[in-house]
């Protein structure tokens, strides 16, 4: 009988240490963790080296799944890459917006459901924080009132998934290995299913999103950092740069990097044209709101991980 890791949900094998799921044989009858997910959990190792994610192929999965679909994505990480996914989803869906908590002290809740309506003609949009019982208890109604008993919950990797199902099973006091959770992506490998009462609930493997990698701190609430720029001033954000050919307010809504204006003189790699109230959106790092109509000259970041789109501010 197969056996499948509960953490990953990657089939348990032992004869390629190479592949995902491998686990010694000595360990395979009493183990219910792969050993990547062992030592991720143990010592904070995670090896994504034969982890490959193909996001049509994951797409059409789930389309032929007939389960309700929870679509993860934290505030920062809405974007029209993003959005894209999640618009080639089917129906029956909902946007949930993840780790709420780092958020709630800038966005009021209402005013941000009718903004992303507005540019992006979702209608099913709500927040979760896994810090905060009474939203996990709240979705866990959702599904009771609707009659919805087949849930999946997908997203982009890193998105949150995992951890809102762990919480799910904290609360309900389900017997069931904690799902493997990380701040890394491809984290999980293939689908989980788990019962909880009259719930189906299904964890599945991260869509692929081409973004920034650097670090970034989650656990504070998010800081916004406001700069009045000058006309073809330069400001820095971790390790790329952006001029301004006007004089603009702008407002970083990012996780804690390290920010600066900065005096010398660079060559830049391509200019982009916003309005005034645009936030340009960079993938994996979050938003900045440019208050006045100008040219934004960018170095060190590569285009298309950079969208645009009207102020969800």
């Amino acid at each position: 009988m197969n056996k499948y890791c509960s953490g990953c949900g990657a089939l348990l094998q032992s004869d390629n240490e190479l592949l995902n799921g491998f686990i010694p044989k000595e360990k395979y009858d009493n183990s219910t963790y792969c050993k990547r997910c062992f030592r991720l959990i143990n010592y904070g190792d995670l090896n994504n080296n034969n982890i490959l994610i193909n996001n049509t192929k994951l797409i059409n999965e789930i389309n032929k799944d007939k389960s309700f679909k929870i679509f993860i994505i934290d505030l920062l990480n809405i974007n029209n890459n993003t959005i894209n996914l999640y618009n080639k989803i089917k129906e029956n869906k909902m946007l949930l917006i993840s780790k709420y908590d780092l958020f709630y002290k800038i966005f009021n809740k209402n005013k941000l459901f009718n903004k992303l309506n507005l540019i992006y003609n979702i209608k099913k949009i709500d927040t979760i924080s896994i810090k905060n019982n009474i939203d996990i208890n709240k979705l866990i109604n959702y599904f009771k009132n609707k009659k919805i008993n087949n849930i999946m919950f997908i997203g982009p990797t890193n998105s949150g998934k995992s951890s809102i199902i762990n919480k799910i099973l904290e609360i309900n006091n389900i017997n069931h290995d904690k799902l493997t959770v990380s701040n890394s992506i491809n984290t999980t490998i293939d689908y989980i299913n788990i019962k909880i009462d009259n719930l189906n609930i299904i964890d599945s493997p991260g869509f692929y999103i081409n973004e920034l990698t650097i670090d970034k701190d989650f656990k504070n609430h998010i800081k916004t950092i406001t700069y009045n720029m000058k006309k073809d001033e330069i400001l820095n954000i971790d390790n790329f740069y952006l001029k301004f050919s006007n004089n603009t307010s702008i407002t970083l809504y990012m996780y804690k990097i390290d920010s600066k204006k900065y005096y010398k003189d660079i060559k830049f790699d391509y200019e982009i044209s916003v309005k005034d109230n645009t936030d340009l959106c960079i993938n994996g790092l979050g938003f900045i709101n440019i208050k006045k109509e100008c040219i934004i000259s960018i170095s060190n970041i590569d285009k298309e991980l950079i969208s645009e789109r009207m102020s969800i501010i």
